[in-house]
C-alpha cells in the first residue's frame, strides 16, 4: 500500500510550448481540412464544414513535431456546434492511426480512442456531463507506452487521478493536436464551431492511478 501511495507524487514539469492566443493569431499551428481556423476574442476557433472530414490543427515545440515522444497537453475547450472536442498526442497526418482523447456530447463521457482513418476503436471511457456552450479543461498525456486523460471544470482543482488510460505501441513524437467533430450528415450552414484556449504542452507528470484502480485499492485496504 505504501509503495502504491508513493507513486502519487507532485513534480515540477517543464513547459515545452504554450499558446493562449492573446496575441490574436495562431502562428505555429498547422491545419488539416477546408475549415476556417482563426483567433476570435483571444480563443482559437474552428468553424465551417467539409464533407467527410473534421477539423484538426497541430504543432510541436520544434515546428511541426515534438522534440520528445513523452509529454502532456492541456487545453480549455468548448463545443458551440458539434459532437466531439479534444486532443491528440503523437499525431501524424500520414500515420496508420492516432491516439485521441475527446469529450462526447452523444455519450456524455470522456473517451480515449485509437482512431484509424477508416474506423475508430474505443479504448476506455469515463462518464462525464458534456454540454454545448460550456468550457472544460482537458489533459492528455503520453509517456512510454501509456496514454491517459482527465477533464475538469476550469474553476475546479485539477484531479490527481487519470480518468481513462490505455497502452499502445505508438512511439513517434508526432505532434500535439486539437480536434473536433461534427454530427454525421449535418446539412446546416455551419457544420461545426468549437473554441480552444490556454494550450500548455509540457513534460509528463508521474503516472497516478485511474479512478477504477484507486477504488480497487480502497477495497483491498478495507479487508
Amino acid at each position: 500500500m505504501n509503495v502504491i501511495l508513493s507513486m502519487i507524487i507532485l513534480a515540477v514539469s517543464t513547459v515545452l510550448f504554450q499558446d493562449d492566443f492573446n496575441d490574436g493569431n495562431a502562428d505555429g499551428w498547422f491545419t488539416k481540412g477546408a475549415f476556417t481556423y482563426q483567433v476570435l476574442n483571444e480563443r482559437y476557433h474552428f468553424s465551417g464544414g467539409e464533407s467527410g472530414n473534421n477539423p484538426t490543427s497541430y504543432r510541436g515545440d520544434t515546428g511541426m513535431e515534438m522534440s520528445t515522444p513523452d509529454y502532456s497537453v492541456m487545453i480549455d475547450a468548448e463545443i458551440e456546434v458539434g459532437i466531439l472536442i479534444g486532443i491528440m498526442t503523437r499525431y501524424r497526418e500520414d500515420g496508420l492511426y492516432n491516439m485521441m482523447l475527446v469529450l462526447s456530447i452523444p455519450s456524455q463521457s470522456l473517451n480515449l480512442y485509437r482512431w484509424h482513418w477508416s474506423s475508430t476503436e474505443l479504448l476506455d471511457s469515463y462518464p462525464f456531463p458534456v454540454q454545448e456552450g460550456t468550457t472544460y479543461t482537458m489533459k492528455m498525456q503520453c509517456s512510454g507506452d501509456t496514454f491517459a486523460g482527465r477533464v475538469w471544470l476550469p474553476e475546479e482543482d485539477e484531479p490527481e487521478l487519470w480518468f481513462v488510460t490505455a497502452s499502445d505501441s505508438l512511439s513517434i513524437p508526432g505532434s500535439a493536436a486539437l480536434y473536433a467533430a461534427r454530427a454525421p450528415n449535418d446539412l446546416t450552414d455551419v457544420y461545426i464551431s468549437c473554441f480552444y484556449d490556454n494550450v500548455i504542452v509540457e513534460t509528463p507528470e508521474p503516472w497516478a492511478l485511474t479512478q477504477r484502480t484507486w477504488a480497487a485499492i480502497k477495497r483491498l485496504s478495507s479487508l
